[in-house]
């Protein structure tokens, strides 16, 4: 009962004194959108970024033969690795532990279709590269399949911008291209790039490593992809696989200049906590704005003390206990930072909404209001509150009644 009266007594007050309710209000509106409007920013923009990275990042594997750094048994160093794909798909075989292997053939050759030629760069790949990294093929089209390969089949991928050039707006499907001379059927063609997003493959045309190396001959790979289990062992995978191929081209197992290997686990590892920095950098920034605002609330806590010092002081003469001032103190600072922290939230809401359908770049991702930032601004605010009325109400609670009503 006590309690209920004392609430309505507070938002009397507040109603009483509008301009200075409404700055305090506004304070911890504002703080509190700064909080979760950021936060959302950056866990849309987090997820976004984060997708884009899971394109090239999965566990896979890049491996890219160099020089070697250290003479091994009677070979300087120096010698340049050169690596034939039949020892690259035999990891499989010779490494349980790898799942899946392909070959990356290079050159680069003019493309044909009727009376038009471009000059493109050429991969030979196994099947297995549009799972690796993540090739998207356009309805209607496929990718390399393993019978492709098998067969050594005179069929091709080609980039969306290889289409325009020789097809124009036209399916490419079922047609001929001449590669180096020879006819080819298109098979498939790549999607598009979402916007803002590079498309590695748009310029590029995709042929079974097979037939590459009938039209090029048994050529050296500048590169290839591996994805290992991924509950194995990081850098014993990189041991194996540098291991397997230092018995085959003669250099030494620990020299990893010979045979560079990158892991894209460990790059997507870091963005992520490069993401999580960003997050709580804004969520920093957030709640230092919250702070001045319950700052704000504090100083209007003060003067309120000591506009009723008269009041307090009758108060403590007619029996009110120190715990009762304090109290409708904290009490009112509470009120006014939860109402405020209630309106902050509720804007914060339609801003997100309407951000989420107003076309803002895609690589900015669509701002979300997380569950955790939720709770974290809640409880920030609540803390807040508490110390915003605490100073102000321990100095009510320690008045002296005869000096407080001035006698």
């Amino acid at each position: 009962m006590y309690l209920h009266s004392l609430v309505k007594q507070i938002l009397k007050d507040m109603w009483a004194w509008k301009l200075r309710s409404f700055l305090a209000l506004f304070g911890i509106m504002w703080g509190t959108i700064t909080v979760i409007m950021l936060l959302a920013l950056g866990t849309g923009f987090s997820t976004e970024g984060q997708k884009s990275m899971l394109q090239i990042v999965d566990g896979t594997f890049f491996v890219i033969p160099d020089k070697t750094s250290i003479s091994y048994r009677g070979y300087p160093k120096g010698q340049t690795v050169n690596l034939k794909s039949r020892a690259i798909m035999g990891l499989k075989t010779a490494l349980p532990k790898i799942k899946m292997v392909s070959p990356g053939l290079v050159t680069r050759t003019f493309v044909g279709y009727g009376k038009q030629r471009v000059s493109k760069e050429l991969f030979g790949v196994s099947s297995a590269f549009g799972v690796l990294r993540k090739v998207n093929i356009q309805p209607g089209g496929r990718f390399v399949n393993p019978l492709d390969v098998k067969q050594k089949n005179k069929v091709a991928v080609i980039g969306d911008k290889v289409q325009e050039q020789l097809f124009g707006a036209r399916s490419p499907i079922g047609r001929h291209i001449t590669i180096n001379n020879v006819e080819f059927t298109v098979i498939g063609v790549t999607q598009p790039a979402r916007k803002n997003v590079y498309n590695w493959y748009k310029n590029k045309v995709v042929i079974p490593y097979t037939k590459y190396i009938d039209l090029f001959g048994n050529q050296n790979n500048p590169f290839f992809v591996v994805y290992p289990d991924p509950n194995a062992d990081s850098l014993a995978i990189q041991k194996s696989l540098r291991t397997y191929f230092a018995g085959r081209y003669h250099f030494a197992p620990n020299d990893k200049f010979a045979l560079r290997i990158f892991d894209t686990t460990k790059i997507f590892q870091f963005m992520r906590w490069f993401f999580i920095g960003i997050q709580l950098f804004l969520g920093i920034c957030g709640t230092i704005t919250l702070g001045v605002g319950s700052l704000g609330v504090a100083n209007i806590m003060f003067l309120i003390v000591s506009e009723r010092t008269k009041e307090i002081g009758i108060r403590m003469a007619i029996g009110a206990k120190d715990w009762q001032i304090l109290l409708q103190v904290i009490l009112e600072a509470l009120i006014l930072v939860c109402v405020g922290g209630i309106m902050g939230f509720l804007v914060s809401y339609i801003a997100t909404v309407i951000l989420q359908h107003a076309g803002i770049p895609e690589w900015l991702g669509k701002p979300q209001i997380s569950v955790t930032a939720a709770v974290v601004t809640i409880i920030i605010i609540a803390i807040l509150g508490v110390i915003a009325g605490y100073f102000p109400a321990r100095r009510a609670a320690k008045m002296d009644p005869v000096e407080a009503l001035g006698l």
